[in-house]
């Protein structure tokens, strides 16, 4: 018999949990190759729950194939059945999944009971549905059902004992060498492989995985010693040195050229990293992004040696399933970019359906299989949709605009500017600050600085959060942030970056923005010329417990008025309508200090 392949072919999911009805035909090219599928959306989603359906059917093939080792006790499910599952304000749960050699799992739940009326639950439809439902039993809720059976089990069989069949959770952990002796010195021993009829120590869950894979490197690197390295290499030989090959291949695209694996002396029998065939490096020295990547993809490797198949050749050679939640855990910008979809590729028969986060991870995809090479689904919808529709590249985006907008603007402003900087919140701003600086007398102070608006409270946070930068970039450059009175944080100040928040006048009806410096009296001339300045909302009583409280009169500047109340201002304005921005002055000449005769040469 040819070989038969364990492919999830379909999923169909209703009413579960988040998931509300969702039909995924799993995608393989022209070849008859699979296209890896990537699950994405937010936290809660239904990602895992989608990961959860296939690996049940995995397991219960698993139990069929191997009743002697089961991962879960015997007659049991991977997956618990409850009416807590049921989506919210529906009346029952349903979902199957197709493998292929028409294997299949379905199971079905009604929030009640059936009747012998054959009553179907409100919203059921679509055939595979209805079919499972006329199979509950009368006065049951729900059924679970499947031909991976015993009767069936030249194909369940088949299609485990010739592919790989892993299953990687988002618990999935490996703990750091320096986190204790042991590990860094796990020593590398023959595995215990049992030879028994219907067992296996072959795992389909797999969460610590390197020392397993150490293991199993030490018993390829004897049969390359025993068998290989000689005259007249037998089979076993060859065989070991085609998967110490691809074993390298894995190595190389992780940690890179001129890497092998090694095994260490008699003394110190771990699993190294070769460089340049001299530097040893223990594998449980490996970086937890590195060690993560080494794990599935020496695990992808080691399952399908351990399995009957046809030993592999090269990748090309190795089928399987795959499935990943959170593949993008623990790994760095670049391995998620480039690494991880290069290491995906150099697999074309193993289905790969994985759960991501990272918009990295996706843009990676597409660079390395191209549009048609994967497909891409948004849950809980399950909609099929392109790299540039993944709902997590809008922050994404906003994030790399707000990190470039730094370099750009704020970062040339620093590298371009002589002088101290001063960011103020807006452009009103640093227009009320320098007529006040006429007004007052104060015009040498800002001769010392560089002031500038960045358009907001949030901008001057960005600042304020990329302080470590601008002391990289100008560790003796003095640059003050200062925010309107509304601010709601105290001073502070980090090495040559000072935050610092405008006073505000007490009892004044204007409690928000610059505008709060000038007095009521000022502010009522302007709104005597333009009532549209200022809003007003006058003084009010309200009744807060039970108990009536005299609320004042509050006045806010006009969001479309600000630039017209600032040009009135600054053209009518005298003296002493400007004499509380001596606040502002003080602030700048108390954290510039001697440094301003200086800066003003």
């Amino acid at each position: 018999m040819g070989a038969l392949n364990m492919y999830a072919k379909r999923i169909q999911i209703a009413n579960y949990g988040p998931i509300g009805d969702i039909d995924v035909a799993f995608p393989f090219d022209e070849a008859g190759n699979p296209k890896p599928v990537v699950l994405v959306g937010g936290n809660g989603s239904g990602k895992t729950i989608f990961l959860s359906h296939i690996v049940n059917g995995l397991i219960v093939a698993k139990g069929v194939a191997y009743p002697e080792s089961p991962e879960i006790e015997t007659g049991k499910v991977y997956k618990l059945r409850s009416n807590s599952y049921i989506k919210s304000g529906q009346a029952f749960y349903f979902a199957r999944v197709d493998f292929e050699n028409g294997l299949f799992t379905s199971e079905i739940r009604a929030d009640i009971a059936k009747q012998d009326d054959q009553t179907m639950p409100a919203g059921l439809s679509g055939n595979d549905a209805i079919s499972a439902w006329q199979r509950v039993q009368s006065g049951e809720n729900d059924n679970f059902d499947t031909n991976i059976t015993k009767g069936n089990r030249n194909n369940v069989e088949n299609g485990l004992f010739q592919n790989c069949v892993l299953y990687f959770p988002s618990n999935r952990f490996e703990a750091p060498a320096w986190l204790n002796e042991e590990n860094l010195n796990a020593r590398a021993n023959y595995m215990d492989t049992k030879r028994i009829q219907g067992y296996t120590s072959r795992r389909i869950i797999n969460d610590v995985t390197l020392q397993d894979n150490q293991n199993w490197l030490f018993e390829v690197g004897y049969d390359l010693t025993a068998y290989f390295n000689r005259p007249d290499p037998s089979t076993a030989g060859v065989e070991a040195n085609f998967v110490y090959t691809i074993a390298n291949l894995i190595l190389i695209v992780i940690v890179g050229f001129n890497t092998k694996f090694g095994i260490g002396t008699r003394s110190s029998r771990v699993a190294s990293i070769m460089v340049d065939d001299e530097t040893r490096i223990p594998i449980f020295q490996l970086s937890s992004g590195e060690t993560s990547l080494l794990n599935i993809f020496l695990s992808i490797l080691r399952d399908f040696d351990l399995s009957r198949a046809t030993p592999p050749q090269n990748t090309n050679d190795i089928r399987g399933i795959v499935l990943v939640d959170e593949v993008d855990l623990h790994l760095h910008a670049n391995h998620q970019y480039s690494i991880l979809p290069e290491l995906m590729r150099m697999f074309p028969r193993v289905q790969f359906v994985v759960t991501a986060h990272s918009p990295l991870f996706v843009l990676g995809m597409q660079k390395q299989f191209g549009d048609d090479g994967f497909n891409l689904y948004q849950m809980p919808e399950g909609q099929q949709i392109s790299a540039e529709e993944f709902s997590e590249f809008e922050g994404a985006y906003r994030s790399f605009a707000e990190t470039k907008r730094f370099q750009t603007e704020i970062q040339g402003a620093l590298e371009s500017s002589q002088k101290p900087i001063v960011f103020m919140e807006g452009e009103t701003d640093v227009r009320y600050l320098r007529k006040s600086a006429e007004l007052l007398d104060k015009e040498s102070v800002l001769q010392r600085v560089d002031l500038r608006e960045v358009g907001g409270c949030p901008e001057l946070n960005k600042i304020w959060n990329n302080r470590s930068r601008i002391r990289r970039v100008e560790p003796a450059k003095k640059v003050i942030l200062l925010y309107d009175c509304d601010a709601d944080f105290g001073t502070r100040e980090d090495g040559n970056v000072f935050k610092r928040i405008i006073p505000s006048q007490d009892s004044h009806p204007l409690q928000s923005g610059i505008e709060n410096l000038f007095t009521k009296t000022t502010l009522e001339r302007a709104r005597a010329d333009k009532s549209a300045f200022i809003d007003i909302e006058g003084e009010h009583t309200k009744e807060e417990r039970g108990e009536k409280k005299t609320v004042p009169e509050e006045w806010t500047v006009n969001g479309d008025e600000k630039t017209n109340l600032c040009e009135w201002l600054c053209a009518n304005g005298a003296k002493e309508d400007f004499q509380y921005f001596r606040l502002i002055f003080e602030i700048l000449e108390e954290i510039l200090g001697a440094d301003t005769e200086q800066t003003s040469e």
